[in-house]
């Protein structure tokens, strides 16, 4: 799931023109994600560009 997160993420990085924010991804997927899930996912660690980049 958590490679999932990511690559939801990522996609929603890529095609949002606006500001990205965890809310914004929840709203985007019609709450499949929640907001808390999001943001506790992020929270984890830092994530770098090289995380963000398709294998």
């Amino acid at each position: 799931m958590e490679k999932e997160k990511l690559d939801l993420y990522t996609d929603f990085l890529i095609c949002n023109s606006g500001f990205a924010t965890a809310t914004v991804v929840s709203a985007m997927l019609d709450g499949d994600v929640s907001h808390d899930q999001m943001t506790l996912f992020l929270s984890v660690r830092p994530y770098t560009s090289k995380d963000l980049s398709y294998r």
